[in-house]
């Protein structure tokens, strides 16, 4: 499971700022990003859907039919 969470560091220690639903000593991995960052990490997603045509096509049965547009057969 996965889960963004916003904390405050404070005196070594991180504090959540809302209640998290974990087992006592339950091991996490976190990876620490900063308000700064956030806007930047914003603006490669864009860039990244760029490059990539997400949401350029107008094509609305991309799902459903991506053999057809990946592999042009019918």
């Amino acid at each position: 499971m996965s889960k963004v969470i916003e904390a405050i560091f404070e005196n070594g220690i991180f504090k959540p700022l809302s209640e998290l639903r974990l087992k006592n000593h339950q091991r996490v991995r976190i990876e620490i990003l900063s308000e700064e960052d956030e806007s930047s990490v914003e603006a490669q997603k864009k860039v990244l859907l760029k490059f990539a045509g997400v949401g350029e096509s107008h094509l609305t049965d991309v799902a459903r039919d991506h053999d057809r547009y990946l592999y042009l057969k019918d």
